[in-house]
């Protein structure tokens, strides 16, 4: 029998196979997650920062259309005390490198090399460079907070309005957009986690298969067959011997046999008549189970009818449903129109608001009914975020719907693997039919024919006695044979045995 070291060794080679291989695969797939990862939390930060750019943008173009008609000084009071939001507010510089306009008077005057963050930067300058450029110009620093402990980042963006040279700009703080990043940096981390678990309980399933697979096949292929082989020579050989014993006595006995034989050759000939009746009987039932046979093959080839047609509506089903999923979205671009002409709605009514208040007591109706107007415009952009929500989760699940679809794809399509496996059963039942139906005949003919054959089998007998003198011959060389058939058996159990101890010996070495 296989010594249980080199088993042990065979199965920890194919482990530790399947172990690097199923590593390397880990490896790729987390890589791959990783990467994909990085990506998305970049488009998402860069989506965050477009969406600040634009608000700034359009606070800027509503500042500077306002001040298209005042005059300089008007201009300036309206920017300096133009606010919106908890903290967001205005400054302005000239092309000569000049803070025009700021919030804290102190700065207003200076040089824009004076102007520095926390991080001693001249953003503006670098800000007055770009608007001198392009016309426009967006610059990322850190500044303090009100109420913050610590300078924070902040991004600005800047307009050049043509009228006084001046540049307009405003800026937003972007803590919100870091704790964002940083919440979907977390979440995918988590997908990252549960995909390496994932992995790891694969591999630890897959390795246990192995070991198992490894196990069953070592017994079944090698250790059984040899033991099996050894076995068989030596029963083999205790066979022959009997059996050539067997045929000492027999031939001896032959000839007595042969009269007997004889007269049941008679017998045999009035049978034959009999069995040919009963096997025309056998080849009627035969016909039937073909016939049958066949009617079963009608009725399988419907059954593949109706599974292609529910394959068929299934696949049209997924085309409705991605064709859902495909209006969800044009849904979603009609929302973002409506949530841009609602933005505009709000800048519109805060211009108009800043043109009630410039116009004193005369604009305060009109500035009421700004507000109202904003009010609404801040109201309708609340409920477009809340039908973006819905619409997210109807696509969210259009999408599970077209995953289920395919899953039902899948087993319509394994049903019919199966189904055309099923006929091609069939097929093969009716061709075995088909030919146990002309085996049958061939059966009736033979039985007719095996009466003539009868004859020829007295005249036949008449040899056998000239024959039994030449097996006692060959009864003794086989007896030879037999003897060293069971010596070569002895020989092959001790050079397996010796195999056995000497693989024993090296697993105890090692």
């Amino acid at each position: 029998m296989m010594n249980s070291s080199l088993k042990v060794k065979i199965i920890g080679i194919m482990a530790l196979f399947m172990c690097c291989l199923v590593a390397l695969l880990s490896y790729i797939s987390i890589s791959a997650t990783l990467q994909r990862g990085e990506t998305r939390l970049h488009e998402y930060q860069e989506t965050l920062y477009k969406q600040k750019t634009d608000n700034m943008k359009n606070l800027v173009e509503a500042v500077s259309s306002t001040t298209n008609s005042m005059s300089e000084a008007e201009a300036k009071n309206f920017v300096r005390n133009a606010r919106y939001g908890s903290d967001g507010y205005f400054l302005v510089i000239n092309s000569s490198g000049n803070v025009v306009v700021h919030i804290d008077p102190l700065l207003e005057g200076k040089e824009l090399s004076a102007v520095r963050d926390a991080n001693n930067n001249a953003f503006l300058l670098k800000l007055l460079e770009q608007c001198r450029d392009k016309g426009e110009g967006n610059v990322e620093y850190m500044w303090m907070k009100p109420g913050a402990a610590k300078a924070e980042a902040k991004s600005s963006y800047g307009k050049s309005i043509g009228k006084w040279n001046w540049i307009v700009i405003t800026g937003i703080y972007l803590d919100d957009v870091e704790a964002a990043v940083q919440k979907e940096e977390n979440l995918i981390h988590q997908e990252i986690w549960s995909t390496v678990q994932r992995y790891l309980l694969i591999s630890a399933l897959a390795l246990l298969l192995i070991v198992a697979l490894a196990t069953f096949f070592i017994n079944r292929y090698i250790t059984q067959p040899l033991a099996g082989a050894i076995t068989k020579v030596n029963n083999y050989a205790a066979k022959m011997e009997d059996t050539v014993t067997t045929q000492a006595s027999f031939s001896l006995e032959l000839s007595s046999s042969v009269s007997e034989i004889s007269a049941t050759m008679e017998e045999f000939s009035s049978s034959a008549v009999l069995i040919a009746n009963h096997s025309q009987g056998v080849a009627d039932s035969a016909a039937q189970t073909l016939q049958r046979t066949r009617e079963g093959v009608a009725e399988v080839e419907g059954l593949m009818g109706k599974m292609k047609e529910i394959y068929n509506d299934n696949q049209v089903n997924i085309q409705e449903i991605v064709a859902l999923g495909h209006k969800s979205n044009e849904v979603s671009k009609i929302m973002e129109f409506i949530n841009n002409i609602a933005s505009q709605t709000r800048l519109i009514a805060f211009n108009a608001a800043l043109e009630a208040a410039s116009a004193g007591e005369a604009g305060k109706r009109f500035g009421v009914v700004a507000l109202e107007i904003r009010r609404l415009a801040d109201s309708v952009m609340e409920s477009t975020k809340e039908i973006e929500g819905k619409i997210t989760e109807i696509v969210a699940a259009v999408s599970r719907q077209v995953v289920a679809s395919e899953k039902n794809t899948k087993g319509i399509e394994e049903g019919m693997a199966y189904s055309e496996r099923t006929v091609s059963i069939i097929y093969d039942i009716e061709n075995a039919a088909d030919q146990t139906t002309d085996a049958v005949s061939q059966i009736v003919l033979s039985i007719q024919q095996q009466q003539t054959a009868g004859e020829q089998v007295l005249t036949a007998l008449r040899q056998i006695k000239q024959g039994t003198n030449e097996n006692t011959t060959m009864i003794q060389q086989t007896k030879t044979i037999s003897k060293e058939l069971s010596d070569l058996a002895e020989e092959l159990e001790q050079v397996v045995k010796r195999g056995s101890e000497t693989a024993a010996r090296k697993g105890t070495d090692a």
